[in-house]
């Protein structure tokens, strides 16, 4: 089968075996995968991945050991847990002390014509619900996932730094579930495409200071933008994943006793639900898509500066 493999210097699209489903696990026949921007950071040096890359993806399931399973529509939670860790066994299979994670740790991902992952971290994708928008599962769980970590208050002004593709995301998350929010950007045409309404957007930074800010723009420049803005006992979330080192002073953040919040993987069966409903179509943040033999040139374009989702098709 074809896989686009970071090898740690170069990318290359590259002739390898059919990967073969261990125990509890089935074999994924992939039709549509998303670029991030954390593969880019990976291809920058992020994190010591080296294989087959990506983490966004949808898919019709080929092997299992569940034959009801099989032809089945699904995406998948990227984390691979062992089940008998210490974090494990406290409920939080996403900080398993053991995992891998799909495309970016100790595990090959969706950037190919097939893949394996644990059955139990499957989400089965309703039929009126397209490939492209499935696709979108992972990031919005990532989006939706600050939901689940802060006890938002109607009174909270909140601020979202990015309007990249994760940013907006975040940004029509919050504004469906009733809050006021604030989008700090440069493309205020971008919220149009994905239907948001009822939206503050600035292009710089605001003279005025927020309850909760999200920093959402994978660039060590948006903490420093978040910490202008943000109130005294507010709550600051990092989205980004960046190579680049990030340097601070933390003095504002205890004198001003800031909770720091970090946000990563959020939960992909609310995420489909969302979509499912209609309440959430990301489908705007389609820029491009390639067939996996030009995943090269997919890549080039995503890396391009002010690009939005490029996603890879595999039939």
């Amino acid at each position: 089968m074809q896989a686009l493999q970071w090898d740690g210097k170069e990318l290359l699209l590259n002739t390898v075996p059919l990967p073969t489903p261990e125990s509890g696990e089935v074999l994924v026949r992939l039709t549509k995968a998303g670029i991030c921007n954390t593969d880019l950071e990976i291809l920058r040096g992020y994190y010591p991945f080296q294989g087959t890359l990506g983490h966004e993806f949808v898919g019709v399931v080929e092997q299992a050991e569940d034959d009801t399973l099989i032809g089945k529509r699904i995406v998948s939670d990227i984390n691979n847990s062992c089940h008998q860790c210490d974090m494990c066994n406290r409920g939080n299979p996403h900080h398993c002390l053991n995992r891998s994670a799909l495309g970016i740790k100790d595990r090959d991902g969706a950037f190919a014509e097939f893949l394996t992952t644990p059955a139990s971290n499957l989400v089965m994708i309703p039929d009126h619900v397209p490939d492209d928008m499935a696709v979108f599962a992972e990031p919005l769980a990532a989006a939706l996932e600050i939901q689940e970590q802060i006890d938002f208050s109607v009174r909270d002004e909140i601020a979202v730094i990015g309007d990249g593709k994760l940013g907006l995301l975040i940004t029509l998350s919050l504004i469906q579930a009733g809050y006021d929010v604030t989008l700090l950007g440069h493309h205020p045409e971008r919220a149009a495409q994905l239907g948001i309404s009822n939206l503050k957007f600035n292009s710089s930074v605001p003279d005025k200071k927020f309850s909760v800010v999200i920093e959402a723009t994978g660039s060590p420049s948006g903490f420093s933008d978040a910490m202008k803005i943000i109130a005294p006992l507010g709550t600051l979330v990092l989205k980004s994943t960046y190579q680049a080192p990030l340097e601070f002073n933390p003095g504002p953040l205890v004198v001003n006793e800031i909770t720091l919040v970090g946000s990563r993987c959020g939960p992909m069966d609310k995420a489909v639900a969302r979509m499912a409903s209609g309440e959430i179509d990301p489908t705007g943040l389609i820029e491009a898509v390639y067939p996996l033999k030009e995943s090269l040139s997919a890549v080039d374009q995503a890396n391009a500066n002010g690009t939005l989702k490029i996603l890879i098709t595999m039939s």
